[in-house]
């Protein structure tokens, strides 16, 4: 349990970096726009790319089906959660309301968690699930899922949205690794390839930070009950029941761990971005995911120790 508070605190020390950074104008408008593209288009693909390839044999050895019917459960148990608690109430902000509870801070802090807690081992593992379920969480985040919640009259499906630059990394790399060419691609590629997506753990972490710093927070407190209704479904509510669900058919491994991990995110980092291209309140959405990830340092502690206490698997 100090351990995995450690680690959640060493991630929030590097986004309060981000946080002052961006607060004291060294990192302005212009250039976090330049590092959210970068991470986005760039290191995180890269990443993506590097890992799955090097550790090819591990993504051999499970489904791919399997992560993309997890980010799927996850999203949907979110979504269904929001929709129940706003049935019949005349909630202002609903389908932002619906997004702040079905979308989770599904890479970043996952990655940047395995990081600082596991040995290389577990650790490597641990990436490969996380990139092989943001496959799924990319599709659905910036294209099924939010058109879906967004969805405008007469608005129709646009299939080129499937393909952002972190579900074609994916796509690459499980190409190379299911052809069984993975093994032929030269070191002297992937050693740039692997440096470039590295980068990804501490900017992911400082644009954190600056989206947290960019966030209106004079009239929080008009909006208290939504947020905190939020927050408790978000973090408390929908981890719950996928920990019960865990314990119910026995996942007693690091996939279990792992589910329980995502499950248990505060709101994407990036889903004010989202709402802002829909047309939605992105100001409300920010201000959610301030406090989620602001709760968040007690509760990803809480459910990670809860897993490790009723559950024999251990790090």
């Amino acid at each position: 349990m100090i351990a995995i508070s450690l680690s959640v605190i060493k991630l929030s020390l590097i986004a309060c970096f981000g946080f002052v950074l961006y607060k004291q104008r060294i990192i302005d408008k212009r250039v976090l726009k330049f590092l959210t593209s970068f991470v986005i288009n760039f290191s995180i693909p890269c990443l993506f790319f590097s890992h799955l390839i090097s550790d090819y044999q591990t993504v051999l050895s499970h489904s791919i089906w399997t992560f993309l019917g997890i980010s799927f459960a996850i999203f949907l148990g979110g979504l269904i959660l929001s929709i129940l608690i706003s049935w019949g109430r005349n909630k202002a902000k609903k389908r932002e309301f619906f997004s702040v509870v079905s979308f989770q801070n599904a890479g970043y802090l996952p990655m940047n968690i395995a990081y600082f807690l596991f040995a290389k081992e577990l650790k490597n593992d641990f990436l490969v699930y996380i990139f092989l379920y943001l496959l799924g969480f990319n599709i659905l985040m910036w294209s099924i899922g939010s058109f879906f919640i967004f969805k405008q009259k007469s608005e129709k499906f646009g299939f080129r949205s499937l393909l952002n630059p972190p579900v074609a990394g994916t796509l690459i790399a499980l190409f190379f690794i299911y052809t069984h060419t993975a093994k032929f691609i030269p070191n002297l590629l992937m050693g740039p390839i692997e440096m470039i997506g590295q980068t990804s753990f501490v900017l992911s972490m400082l644009i954190l930070g600056c989206w947290l710093a960019k966030i209106e927070l004079q009239d929080i407190y008009k909006r208290w009950f939504i947020l905190l209704e939020a927050s408790l479904l978000k973090l408390i509510v929908l981890p719950l029941l996928v920990f019960l669900v865990v314990l119910k058919f026995e996942f007693f491994s690091l996939l279990g761990l792992f589910i329980v991990l995502e499950a248990a995110m505060p709101s994407a980092a990036t889903l004010p971005i989202v709402v802002n291209m829909r047309g939605a309140d992105s100001r409300f959405v920010s201000q959610c995911v301030f406090i989620t990830h602001l709760f968040s340092i007690g509760t990803i502690p809480l459910w990670l120790g809860l897993y490790l206490k009723f559950t024999p698997f251990s790090l």
